[in-house]
């Protein structure tokens, strides 16, 4: 008797449980527009400010940042067709530039088979030469004369960024203009680069490790913080299954820059 009223109680409540479910379900009411514009609207004013900051770095980095990104496109003796990379404007003197690129953009067996074209972002075009490179970095500087447009060089961080920090990569990826991709530090560590196309890398130390997604074609293009500085220089990415878009994106750090520089007894500062 008494198991079969504990039977009897287990159904009830089982009972009990499936008609509170029901009845809980049948209370929910399905949002309207308004409902939905509302919370939309709220979600708004609550993140404000992350937005409105969001915006103003974007428009930073696409209407001033940019007037230092430049394309660099390389012919070899003018009958193997041109490649072309991405480079940032690191200094100014009083006859040329100097940009920051990644060497193996640059390269070529005989240097002397090689021209060098850098276009800005309004388009203009410029002869440059090379300056240094290094394919321990995968770094090189290239100059060019000064035009009638004014460039701006970008200011280099001293430090390297963070694990989390925000940062953006600018370049010109396949000749597309103002490209802008956003994301953060992930880590610091040696990376393997196994394409063929980029056996003469010979890059041993840690590398910055970010979720910034980039195209192919991205090399030399410059990676910055949020205070719009110089934090690394992309050089590779990890593109799977033959897309065209990378899930990571691996940087020269700026630390490594600053080794490159004094490698090669290049100084940013202007000689007066």
């Amino acid at each position: 008797m008494n198991v079969e009223g504990e039977v009897m109680k287990k159904i009830l409540a089982i009972l009990l449980f499936f008609i509170l479910s029901v009845s809980i379900s049948a209370c929910q009411v399905e949002k309207t527009y308004d409902d939905l514009y509302l919370e939309y609207l709220t979600h708004i004013e609550n993140n404000i400010e992350n937005y409105q900051s969001s915006i103003e770095y974007f428009n930073h980095l696409s209407s001033e940042v940019i007037k230092s990104v430049v394309l660099v496109e390389k012919v070899i003796n003018a009958s193997y067709g041109s490649s072309t990379g991405s480079g940032i404007i690191i200094k100014s003197d009083e006859d040329y530039y100097y940009i920051l690129t990644n060497n193996h953009v640059i390269y070529a067996e005989e240097t002397d088979t090689a021209t060098y074209t850098i276009s800005d972002y309004r388009g203009n075009e410029y002869n440059a030469t090379l300056v240094e490179n290094s394919e321990d970095y995968d770094l090189a500087i290239l100059r060019f004369n000064k035009g009638e447009l004014l460039l701006t060089p970008i200011v280099l961080s001293f430090e390297n960024p963070m694990v989390g920090e925000k940062l953006a990569v600018i370049g010109y990826p396949s000749y597309q203009i103002n490209a802008i991709t956003l994301g953060n530090v992930i880590d610091y560590a040696p990376i393997d680069v196994e394409s063929a196309s980029y056996e003469i890398i010979n890059v041993l130390f840690d590398v910055l490790i970010s979720d910034v997604p980039v195209k192919s074609g991205s090399s030399g293009s410059v990676v910055v913080d949020s205070e719009y500085q110089l934090v690394g220089i992309i050089y590779a990415g990890n593109f799977i299954d033959q897309s065209d878009t990378s899930e990571y994106s691996f940087s020269i750090p700026v630390e490594k820059v600053f080794e490159f520089f004094q490698l090669k007894n290049f100084s940013l500062e202007v000689e007066e």
